[in-house]
């Protein structure tokens, strides 16, 4: 949905306050920035005005009855969703929020995640005492990073449970790779199981028709945004979308604010209304100026059977040298991507940067391609490590894994033994084996010659030890 008309409750509210109030007796203790240190005090500047708690019209985000609920209803109104609820805790607590909700509404307690994702479900699946099952994407040798998960796959799991809360996957993902979400969310609902969707990276999505389309719009039950990471919106300001019938989005209201501060910060809340406004007016039209932009300088075809995000560039290198020597190039012009690893080079790309950034960017990248030397590493041995996972029985559910004590071993001690901790060969860094799961003999040979290469492993220490149950 796209309109003319600026439409911002939280933010009109807020300054009609701060022209009102003469005299503050209440908290915060800074009292609108006159205690605030100096350096502090000067950069924030009238912004601490805002900082303030929940005065008369201020509404209240536990019991939102008037700026903060119309908020809300604009921003669901521009995804089409039935309800949003605004987090000040991130998508992480949304994420929780939305698998909890989803036990709860089912009454079933096992979720189904396709592809990686995000430390964020692990604790969800904690907090709701459920357990899961991991459907490993497929690796992508050509893009270094994982595929789309497969929806048949998807299919042939749901066939054999029957005690499946929710389907969770992530998209897009760190890499910009698009999951088919329509499909998932037909395979899914032709179940009866709802669909959560981690879209922390795609509050953009849908913009223009160029742009792939958002979660909401292809039948996701529960989709998590972080508009903080790709619109113009303040760090650690989230919101979550909930639609159709299979969990009331009153469950996930409620499970969201037993995650969330009971003094929510104004400023959030009000660079959450200035989001959704951006995208009622100017929103599209600053997405196809930048994407006409962008496609002036890029060449590069784009991966076959992969839809991907436009508003970010995934250099795959496979070679941690490759990687750095980028980066350093692009520093040198005074580039700053958002990270570069032994699989590649990222760069989130915004709305409002001028083109001349953009030609700078692709000025550099050009002339890194034509000097890159041939990807040095195989992550063959890292594809057959996560098909290996995908498969490993899980012994214990997360709850009972952080009701249980926990003790190091050695990696060469420990077939037999449950996982305690996430273990993710770096790169890609992505969690292959979870806490609960039985460690196998041919995962400790893996994760051996993984080492062996070189590489690294997020969870096994110096000595080569993991933490396991005791």
């Amino acid at each position: 949905m796209r309109d003319r008309e600026v439409w911002t409750p939280i933010i009109d509210q807020l300054i009609a306050h701060a022209m009102r109030e003469k005299v503050s007796l209440h908290v915060p203790g800074h009292h609108q920035g006159r205690t605030l240190f100096g350096p502090l005090a000067q950069w924030l500047g009238q912004a601490t005005k805002w900082d303030v708690t929940e005065l008369p019209g201020l509404d209240n985000l536990h019991h939102a009855t008037g700026c903060i609920r119309a908020s809300q209803a604009r921003a669901a109104a521009h995804y089409g969703a039935d309800h949003c609820f605004y987090s000040v805790n991130g998508a992480t607590a949304c994420v929780m929020a939305a698998i909890a909700a989803s036990v709860q509404a089912t009454g079933r307690n096992q979720v189904v995640i396709l592809g990686p994702c995000h430390m964020s479900a692990w604790r969800g699946l904690v907090y709701a005492d459920a357990g899961a099952v991991f459907v490993p994407s497929p690796w992508r040798q050509d893009i270094m990073t994982f595929g789309p998960p497969d929806p048949v796959q998807l299919a042939n799991q749901l066939a054999q449970m029957r005690d499946v809360a929710a389907v969770f996957v992530t998209s897009p993902t760190y890499q910009g790779v698009v999951a088919p979400v329509a499909e998932i969310a037909r395979v899914a609902h032709a179940y009866g199981v709802p669909l959560i969707v981690d879209e922390a990276h795609g509050a953009h999505l849908g913009l223009i028709d160029a742009f792939p389309r958002h979660s909401v719009e292809q039948g996701a039950d529960i989709v998590i945004q972080s508009p903080h990471k790709t619109l113009p919106c303040l760090t650690q300001a989230a919101w979550v979308h909930v639609s159709g019938p299979l969990v009331e989005a009153r469950l996930v209201e409620e499970r969201l604010l037993f995650l969330e501060t009971t003094s929510p910060s104004y400023l959030l809340l009000a660079s959450l209304d200035g989001a959704q406004a951006w995208l009622h007016t100017e929103g599209a039209e600053a997405a196809q100026r930048t994407f006409e932009c962008l496609q002036q300088y890029r060449s590069a075809n784009a991966p076959i059977g992969v839809e991907t995000d436009p508003m970010r560039e995934w250099i795959p290198t496979g070679s941690a040298n490759e990687s750095q020597r980028l980066e350093t190039m692009l520093q040198q012009r005074g580039i700053f991507v958002e990270f570069a690893d032994a699989t590649g080079v990222l760069a989130m790309f915004g709305f409002s940067q001028p083109a001349y950034e953009y030609g700078k960017f692709f000025e550099v990248l050009e002339a890194w391609r034509q000097q890159r030397a041939p990807a040095t590493t195989d992550f063959a041995l890292v594809a057959e490590l996560y098909q290996l996972a995908g498969r490993t029985r899980v012994v214990l559910s997360p709850s009972e894994v952080a009701r249980h004590r926990r003790v190091a071993v050695p990696i060469g001690q420990a077939a037999g033994r449950i996982l305690a901790t996430p273990v993710a060969p770096y790169p890609p860094g992505v969690p292959a084996l979870w806490p609960g799961q039985e460690i196998s003999q041919t995962l400790v040979d893996s994760l051996t010659a993984w080492l062996q290469l070189g590489g690294t492993v997020v969870g096994i220490d110096e000595q080569c030890q993991l933490e396991v149950i005791e």
